[in-house]
């Protein structure tokens, strides 16, 4: 099956804090499944997956972010944190394989 899309909008905007200052982060979303009926469950609990998010890209370190492997590292952390919504929400988990970046600013 093709791959499906499902865009996490508005963009995610946090801040955190980094060297005594604090700073921004704003990361756009796109999450990737080849079902449908997990395209609609990604849609119905849109506020828990928006919350989880939102928690823990308030908890990174302006450091680690900086480089390419935190980046990657909180990738893989996204998509565990999409899959163990779906998978409370009684959906399959394995079903969301993968999210993607699609804007990435630090300031």
């Amino acid at each position: 099956a093709p791959p499906l899309y499902v865009a996490l909008d508005p963009p995610f905007v946090v801040n955190f804090e980094a060297e005594q200052q604090v700073r921004f982060l704003q990361i756009t979303v796109q999450v990737m499944t080849r079902d449908p009926a997990t395209v609609e469950m990604m849609k119905a609990n849109d506020p828990m997956v928006r919350n989880d998010l939102l928690l823990l890209f308030g908890n990174q370190k302006y450091e680690v972010l900086s480089s390419r492997e935190g980046k990657e590292k909180l990738r893989g952390d996204t998509l565990a944190a999409v899959r163990k919504v779906i998978e409370t929400a009684g959906g399959k988990p394995a079903s969301i394989e993968n999210v993607y970046f699609t804007s990435f600013v630090m300031q």
